[in-house]
């Protein structure tokens, strides 16, 4: 009986360490104050409200845009600083006739972010380029300590576009990107 009740106490304490060291996940959309758009004939206002409305999405249907596939665990979706960042983000250099973009100072733009979580981790999609001709869209996928705003994981990911109306055409990048890469750190 002592063996039973000395295991079932160390059973016990194994998780309640488990669940101390296993920090919740915060994703807080898709950042696009720095992306570049391509060859797109839409305007630039189109494109602000483009951006909000993806980042809506990724709450107003959860089961399609789930990141926790993509991190095989339960994540939290906070997209108000995003979309408060967005509202406020100027767009005058938006459109592009250049194919190509700038690296993105991460750091940076991470530590830049007024979020309401202290502590945790943090994941956020950086837009870099959305290419019309290519249909294609190119992110910084980050994943963060929210405290410190050090990057634990940084991967350039990629996702076709498709669908109709601007916003669904540019939201497949994010469905695609969310499908296909899984995220371990």
């Amino acid at each position: 009986m002592k063996k039973v009740l000395l295991l079932f106490l160390c059973l016990c304490g194994l998780v309640l360490v488990n669940a101390q060291t296993n920090q919740k996940i915060y994703v807080y959309g898709v950042d696009f104050s720095h992306a570049k758009v391509f060859a797109a004939e839409e305007s630039v206002e189109q494109f602000a409200s483009v951006f909000e409305g993806i980042n809506l999405l990724l709450i107003s249907e959860p089961e399609k845009y789930d990141f926790s596939r993509m991190f095989d665990s339960r994540v939290n979706m906070v997209i108000e600083p995003m979309v408060n960042l967005l509202s406020v983000c100027d767009y005058s250099n938006l459109k592009t006739l250049n194919n190509t973009y700038e690296e993105l100072d991460v750091p940076a733009i991470v530590k830049g972010y007024d979020l309401p979580q202290q502590e945790g981790k943090g994941v956020v999609m950086i837009a870099k380029i959305l290419n019309k001709p290519q249909s294609l869209a190119i992110y910084d996928l980050v994943v963060f300590d929210i405290a410190s705003r050090d990057i634990i994981y940084k991967k350039q990911v990629s996702g076709d576009a498709g669908g109709f109306g601007l916003r669904n055409y540019w939201a497949r990048t994010v469905y695609n990107i969310i499908k296909s890469n899984k995220v371990r750190f």
